[in-house]
């Protein structure tokens, strides 16, 4: 299966001096040149282990799919 776009975005707390926001976007990740899902499992799973290391977090997929209008 071949993905046209895709988005990876890691959410997390940020700090602003003592203060506290939570819902951050702390890293992201977006292409429009498109991948195969086998090379996007790749990439999640690699993104995963350099960027959260082990912290725990969860992972939500969503997926559309939409008319191709041209």
């Amino acid at each position: 299966m071949y993905i046209e776009k895709y988005e990876i975005v890691s959410l997390g707390t940020k700090y602003d001096g003592n203060k506290e926001k939570k819902n951050q976007v702390l890293t992201h990740m977006h292409s429009e040149d498109g991948i195969l899902l086998k090379e996007l499992t790749n990439l999640i799973e690699s993104f995963d282990d350099s960027i959260h290391r082990n912290e725990g977090k969860m992972c939500k997929v969503i997926v559309e799919f939409y008319e191709n209008k041209q």
